[in-house]
């Protein structure tokens, strides 16, 4: 049986960090949308339209990606010039704009259903299930398989994984690996992660970190 094709990071994430069968999130919402936020500003920078210089975003192409979400984040950053800082952009998008984007995308390709469920009281609750559980579970499996088998990540795997680490989500997906699979891993992160890639990352980690110190604040 072939196996899944290879999403954007920003869906490999979101998929990673949800439930298989029900959809239940792994994660806060604020944490689920900094993640996401990373991963759609990452695909515009594999795109070429972006580039991170130290925690400022650079606009290096305004053409449209040819994808609804990344074109709409991009579109944004167009709008919003002169308020470029990476960790501005992170926290504006962890709002529920990067997980809508994502969630909308998902849901075109047929790969998540929306559930509404009526509550006792009145009201409605939306939802999104997995289409299939074995699409949904593939990119954590991706990534564990790759590093076990010490087979090189390619640069989208490399930040699906970096933001599973930088949320969390590696309590959760990555516990299998053993100390060597994780330095193995680690490895790959210093030779073959871009520079601009890495400190995106690095600035998605912090802001998961102040979230979660303001919850508990």
């Amino acid at each position: 049986m072939a196996s899944p094709p290879q999403l954007p990071p920003a869906d490999d994430l979101y998929l990673t960090a949800h439930d298989t069968i029900r959809g239940k999130s792994l994660l806060s919402p604020a944490t689920l949308g900094l993640g996401l936020g990373a991963a759609l500003l990452g695909e515009l920078m594999l795109w070429r339209r972006i580039d991170l210089v130290e925690t400022e975003l650079v606009i290096i192409d305004d053409r449209p990606t040819g994808d609804a979400a990344s074109t709409a984040v991009l579109e944004q950053i167009l709008r919003e010039a002169g308020q470029h800082g990476v960790r501005n952009w992170l926290a504006y998008l962890s709002t529920g704009i990067a997980t809508d984007l994502v969630e909308r995308r998902l849901a075109r390709a047929a790969l998540i259903k929306r559930v509404e469920k009526r509550g006792l009281l009145g009201g409605t609750k939306v939802s999104f299930v997995p289409a299939d559980s074995m699409t949904a579970g593939w990119p954590a499996t991706r990534i564990r398989t790759k590093v076990t088998r010490d087979e090189h990540l390619d640069v989208a795997d490399l930040l699906l994984a970096g933001l599973i680490l930088a949320t969390g989500l590696d309590q959760h997906v990555l516990a299998t690996l053993d100390a060597r699979d994780r330095a193995a891993l680690f490895e790959q992160f210093r030779r073959l992660f871009p520079a601009m890639l890495q400190q995106l990352v690095s600035q998605a980690e912090a802001a998961v970190g102040d979230a979660v110190m303001a919850r508990r604040a």
